[in-house]
């Protein structure tokens, strides 16, 4: 029924190229003029195509059938169909532009200029909204691009770290302890110095007598040398007898 009702549309234009051809009216105009009718048609057709997928909530098929409706008919009411699929699909910037162009390339005010300055109101506003949370959403992209990075290069010291002491530890170790032990070795313990000096008193020691001696009998020299009645050269080879 539908190809039927296409071939009767055709028919008067295979008509009036028919008779047209028979009256000597130039053929490029003829030509132009059928070129323009189908067209023509085939934009009716993507506009009662864009129309049902709108009707079905189909805005993406929707979009298409109306962006090739326009490139086949350039009618501003395409644009303003064009806008609103825009708009069901959350493109707010891409609507606002089409609603614009819808009223800069009407023919003088549309009996919807009202409406449509409102939605281009509306569309600014969500443009700026969504303009912000992209910003927004970068924003904490980088931070967290940033905080990740941080936090590698802490584990990668640590892990650093962590390797240094694995491998220094064990050469260090024997190092103290050999000379803690050489140090041992030449510094006796106090402990055995207290124990040798307690079962030792310090007069029974044999460099404390011989001190002691050396001062006794240099003392008793002076007391023997005072007392004497002829006094003598004496050296200190004499205290040591």
């Amino acid at each position: 029924m539908r190809s039927l009702i296409r071939s009767r549309r055709r028919e008067p234009k295979a008509l009036s190229l028919a008779l047209a051809l028979a009256l000597g009216t130039p053929f490029p105009a003829v030509a132009a003029e059928a070129t323009a009718t189908a067209a023509e048609d085939q934009a009716r057709e993507k506009f009662s195509e864009g129309n049902l997928a709108y009707d079905l909530g189909e805005f993406d098929r929707a979009l298409k059938a109306f962006s090739e409706a326009y490139r086949l008919k350039p009618l501003p009411a395409f644009l303003f169909n064009i806008a609103q699929c825009h708009r069901q699909l959350n493109n707010p910037s891409r609507a606002a532009f089409f609603y614009r162009r819808y009223l800069s390339l009407s023919q003088g005010e549309p009996a919807n200029a009202d409406v449509v300055r409102e939605l281009i109101a509306e569309m600014d506003t969500k443009a700026r909204v969504q303009d912000e949370q992209r910003r927004e959403r970068e924003r904490f992209a980088r931070d967290r691009e940033l905080q990740r990075a941080r936090e590698q290069a802490a584990l990668a010291e640590a892990r650093a770290n962590e390797s240094k002491l694995a491998t220094g530890s064990p050469t260090a170790a024997p190092q103290k302890n050999g000379a803690s032990e050489a140090l041992a070795m030449q510094v006796p313990d106090a402990s055995v110095k207290t124990e040798a000096g307690a079962s030792k008193p310090w007069t029974r020691r044999w460099y404390v007598w011989a001190g002691v001696g050396a001062v006794a009998l240099l003392a008793g020299g002076a007391v023997w040398m005072a007392t004497a009645p002829d006094p003598r050269d004496t050296t200190l080879g004499t205290v040591g007898r």
